[in-house]
């Protein structure tokens, strides 16, 4: 019986291995959860050509926003674990049954984690119009408007609402959140006065204050962001506790081979150590990571319970 087991399981193996090597065997689907050009997107979509090259077929970025990222992460665990769909989300999506435990899926249950692909600073900025040129400025007029004066996050759960939470908590100033389906959909209000600040990410932020179009006055991580050294953080403006960054990555779902795994994770860190994509990514303000899935896997875990605590200071938590 034993003799029988072992054959079994060398047979099961030897399957796995011959699988690996001539997987994919057709276009590689990569769910993003949020709309078109905030920063999860352009996480993707940059390093999608040279993953594409790397694994010999093409890489078709769909977009399911809705849910803080959640959305595609059901539609990912609800289809078929042979790696040929994945997800590239924010740490937020990861972590959002934490705060909505009806959400169907749990990280660590259901997940494969691939690579940290990004890292990023979260930006509070402004529109031109209200002459704000500070955070001392936006808190001002905030303490003087209470509850009248709108920001833009990219979903009503992610890190950025918390970032904005957790910091106007801290200033003790009442403003209304005004939650989007993605960054991308979020500046566009930004940019054109109808919400005068905004909380969100590199990507969409920094091509709009090049152009002079708005203002970024500050970022909620503890160190300035190498991409933004002009940028002066809230620790710097007597907030010394604030210290929110995010990151973006990508995972499969569980049950997928781990040499298939190991195969994403190969060619995403391949795209990632090309000068050029790291490159584009500074550009956005966007840092490379990059690694292995398990030094992805013990950083989802090691900080699992620091963005739920500081998401139900935020007053998040689902009700």
């Amino acid at each position: 019986m034993m003799k029988k087991l072992a054959f079994a399981v060398l047979m099961l193996g030897m399957c796995s291995a011959v699988f690996a090597q001539s997987w994919p065997t057709r276009p590689i689907r990569v769910l993003v959860g949020f709309a078109p050009g905030g920063t999860t997107d352009v996480s993707a979509r940059i390093v999608s050509d040279i993953v594409s090259k790397e694994l010999g077929q093409s890489v078709v970025v769909d977009n399911r926003p809705g849910g803080a990222g959640s959305i595609a992460i059901e539609t990912l665990i609800r289809g078929g674990a042979d790696g040929h769909t994945i997800v590239v989300g924010s740490d937020s999506s990861f972590y959002q049954p934490v705060l909505r435990p009806s959400l169907s899926y749990r990280a660590e249950r259901d997940l494969s984690p691939v690579t940290i692909l990004t890292h990023q600073p979260i930006i509070i900025a402004v529109h031109p119009a209200p002459g704000w040129k500070s955070i001392a400025d936006v808190l001002k007029a905030a303490r003087s408007r209470p509850g009248e004066i709108s920001y833009a996050v990219s979903s009503a759960t992610g890190t950025q609402a918390v970032a904005a939470g957790v910091f106007f908590g801290m200033a003790k100033v009442k403003m209304i959140s005004v939650p989007y389906k993605g960054g991308g959909q979020a500046v566009v209000d930004l940019v054109s006065g109808h919400v005068p600040v905004a909380v969100l990410g590199a990507a969409p932020l920094v091509p709009q204050a090049k152009a002079g179009r708005i203002r970024l006055i500050a970022v909620t991580s503890k160190a300035r962001a190498k991409a933004l050294p002009d940028v002066p953080t809230l620790a710097e403006m007597g907030y010394p506790d604030m210290d929110i960054s995010q990151w973006f990555g990508a995972v499969a779902p569980k049950g997928a081979p781990n040499e298939v795994v190991a195969r994403l994770s190969g060619a995403f860190n391949k795209a990632l150590s090309d000068e050029r994509i790291t490159q584009r990514l500074l550009d956005l303000g966007l840092e490379v990571v990059g690694g292995s899935p398990e030094e992805m896997a013990r950083r989802m875990s090691r900080e699992m319970l620091v963005w739920a605590k500081a998401a139900r200071e935020a007053g998040l938590e689902e009700k």
